[in-house]
């Protein structure tokens, strides 16, 4: 047995405060179990999974390339055992589901303040709903959820089964909501109150009861092997969760994660890291024991497919190979080695931009990259981060630089437009733009600046206290642009409908967590946009103007006008470039001026 802790000071605050100051060796753990047989239908059931989820919204070309080219769908695949392949398709798809489910709680704000439980009774709504929903749902992964991956589980097996399924995953989705409300509030836990709520959050529990199905068995047909078989999956599913914890500890410790059991043990008892890491892996190799003591008593007693414990120790085994390979669990700076037994320097493991820490106070982390890791990889955003200005300078300045970058962040959206072309291709769309925004356009320009400016001002003369950043900052940059390109921005509704479709564009192009209701809304934020604009450029084509739209449309590359489907697409960008960016930048600049007393003064 691992020794027991003191647990004196709970809550892993020591843990995830403090890097330890030496690196850490992170076991090579050895499951003694055999794996699960390769699939002949794997590259079926991977193909099938990425369109499914490309189809709900649930990813886009970034997502489905990183699961099509990485060991991301491994475990998915290998959890389908024996599954006939209809049903193995159902299954990984509710593993793709799951897995995007996790990367959403943990890769930032969405989950907090109540969203993960308004998520988490939708999802009740859906799977304990007898019949039809009187509802729908704007969220891509509820729809999918109701309109395909529930109806095509729940009549797997009989009304036990299903109770099991729901109770599970209802469980699973309830301990993730406690982990994000304990992060939210800086709450503390034991070691005893962490290890069911690991259990559970994991969610292996509920994919035993999936593989039932898919695999029309069942363990629990006779009751009296019903205790047995819990210990059994509660024992696999620990193993399962805690290899997870041992294996991410590097990724836990650096997004600030403190709920890991790695943590939680340097933080709750009298180990250093070392220690903590130790006796981590000792729970591990003791559950191991505890799982192969009450397989052989489960054996013995019934004998038969449905209750044959080699199923789950393939389970286990799958997932402990899994969690050895992906290396979203394996941050590590250029140069070291991705082996068992590594030696993780946390000191030198790299940042994300896609912790929690990041989305609350993003200059400790500008500032470490700085001084300590001036050019590293961020794994879960599939970036390099360059923070040094000289060497800021020299990548953008590089002649091997490109643009291609766009095709998945802005190409979903708008297709291929000027910001993902390079060379002479870009050279010709600029040419189009630039004398917009010179020379005598220019002079217009800032005339037209001037002029919304005064409009601007003007109410907020004679106030003791002014909203700069909804009244002023934000609108002027719409209206200007507005302006430039010939549609009405006179009324507050219309600056208000314009400024909510550019956030929402903008927010699609930013969207480097790739979060689906960010995906899905983003493509019908461009559908009512264009739908605004399109009698817009009827109108220009019938009686061109001086507006931008106007010289888009007469516009010519080697003899050929722009196809209609890209001047739409040159309104968005400079719609949503021009206003957004100028947004930001005006609201630091007047942070700036009105923190220096001088300059406020003058």
């Amino acid at each position: 047995m691992p020794p027991e802790p003191r647990e004196g000071d709970p809550g892993g605050r020591r843990g995830s405060d403090c890097l330890p100051s030496t690196p850490l060796i992170i076991p090579a753990i050895q499951l003694p179990f055999s794996a699960p047989p390769l699939r002949s239908d794997a590259d079926h059931l991977r193909t099938q999974a990425l369109a499914w989820a490309q189809q709900y919204g649930l990813i886009g070309r970034r997502g489905a390339h990183r699961l099509g080219t990485t060991p991301l769908l491994d475990l998915g695949i290998a959890l389908c055992g024996a599954a006939p392949t209809q049903r193995a398709e159902v299954l990984v798809c509710w593993y793709v589901w799951a897995l995007i489910l996790d990367d959403r709680i943990d890769d930032g704000p969405w989950a907090e303040n109540g969203a993960l439980e308004r998520f988490n009774m939708a999802v009740q709504a859906v799977i304990e709903a007898d019949g039809a929903l009187d509802r729908r749902f704007d969220d891509p992964m509820l729809v999918a959820l109701a309109d395909d991956l529930w109806p095509r589980t729940a009549g797997w097996s009989d009304a036990r089964w299903r109770q099991r399924l729901v109770r599970h995953l209802v469980r699973h989705l309830q301990a993730q909501a406690t982990l994000v409300r304990l992060r939210e509030t800086d709450a503390t836990l034991t070691l005893t109150e962490y290890l069911p709520l690991r259990r559970d959050s994991f969610g292996a529990l509920f994919f035993f009861d999936l593989i039932d199905g898919a695999e029309a068995l069942d363990p629990y047909l006779h009751s009296a092997d019903a205790a047995g078989w819990d210990r059994l999956r509660e024992h696999s599913a620990d193993i399962i969760a805690w290899t997870n914890d041992l294996h991410s500890i590097g990724k836990d410790v650096v997004c600030g994660e403190r709920f890991n059991l790695v943590s939680i043990l340097a933080g709750t008892t009298g180990f250093d890291w070392p220690a903590a890491v130790d006796c981590a892996h000792q729970r591990v190799n003791t559950a191991v024991e505890q799982f192969t003591a009450v397989a052989a008593r489960q054996a013995n007693q019934r004998a038969g497919a449905a209750t044959d414990p080699q199923r789950l120790r393939q389970v286990v085994r799958a997932a402990g190979d899994w969690h050895r390979s992906v290396s979203r669990y394996h941050l590590r700076a250029a140069g070291t080695a991705l082996k068992a037994g590594r030696q993780m320097d946390l000191q030198l493991t790299p940042p994300t931009l896609k912790s929690r820490q990041f989305e609350i106070d993003p200059y400790p982390l500008y500032a470490r990259l700085r001084t300590t890791l001036p050019i590293v990889y961020d794994e879960p955003t599939d970036v390099w981060l360059v923070s040094r200005h000289v060497d800021v300078k020299a990548a953008l300045t590089h002649p091997g630089a490109s643009s291609n970058n766009y095709a998945w962040q802005i190409g979903p959206l708008l297709g291929h437009t000027i910001v993902a072309m390079d060379g002479c291709e870009h050279a010709q769309h600029r040419a189009l733009l630039s004398p917009a925004f010179r020379s005598k356009a220019l002079a217009v320009l800032q005339d037209s600046i001037i002029s919304v400016t005064t409009d601007l001002l003007a109410p907020l003369h004679g106030r003791a206290h002014a909203e700069l950043v909804a009244d002023f900052t934000a609108a002027l940059p719409v209206r200007v642009m507005a302006r430039v390109l010939g549609l009405p921005a006179q009324t507050c509704e219309q600056v208000a409908q314009l400024k909510r479709w550019c956030a929402i564009g903008f927010a699609y192009m930013g969207n480097y967590r790739q979060d689906p209701a960010l995906l899905t809304g983003g493509l019908a934020n461009r559908d009512s946009f264009y739908d605004f604009i399109q009698p817009h450029i009827e109108a220009r084509r019938a009686q061109p103007g001086d507006d931008l739209i106007s010289q888009l449309l007469a516009a010519r590359i080697d003899g050929e006008a722009l196809p209609e489907t890209m001047v739409r697409a040159y309104c968005a960008i400079l719609m949503t470039a021009g206003s957004e960016t100028s947004h930001g930048a005006l609201a630091n600049l007047l942070v700036n001026l009105l923190s220096d007393a001088a300059s406020r003064r003058r």
